[in-house]
């Protein structure tokens, strides 16, 4: 009986060590300015927008007037899917933005921009980095 008795024990603290060291929570990690290869465009991400609780922005800017467009687009990480995309078409001297809550909290996204010819569909020039929504 004092074998199982110990053995009882052995296992709850080890069920209290292994509980006791989850991961820890990642914080919202915001991606500042990102250009596109060629320097066209740029977008950026924030992962809390001030106010609007649980909500995400992306935003995009043409800066060239080379009669392109440029884009850009949220993945999930996780799944490797399109959270959101979003595109700039005039160098006009503005950006366009979309803020909603696009992606729970605490998950790994990665934002890409990118040139884009309409015409086409070709996309090319991308440069992209992660954060933390």
């Amino acid at each position: 009986m004092k074998w199982t008795r110990r053995l009882a024990l052995g296992v709850a603290a080890t069920v209290l060590v292994v509980a006791g060291t989850a991961a820890p929570a990642n914080a919202s990690t915001n991606i500042g300015w990102m250009y596109t290869q060629g320097a066209n465009g740029k977008a950026y991400f924030d992962a809390d927008v001030a106010g609007w609780t649980g909500a995400e922005q992306i935003t995009v800017c043409d800066i060239d007037t080379d009669g392109h467009s440029v884009r850009a687009y949220l993945y999930n990480e996780n799944t490797g899917g399109l959270i959101e995309w979003i595109g700039d078409s005039q160098n006009d001297g503005s950006c366009v933005s979309v803020a909603y809550n696009m992606v729970l909290d605490e998950v790994l996204v990665e934002l890409a921009v990118c040139d884009y010819e309409a015409s086409t569909g070709k996309v090319w020039d991308c440069a992209s980095a992660r954060g933390w929504s």
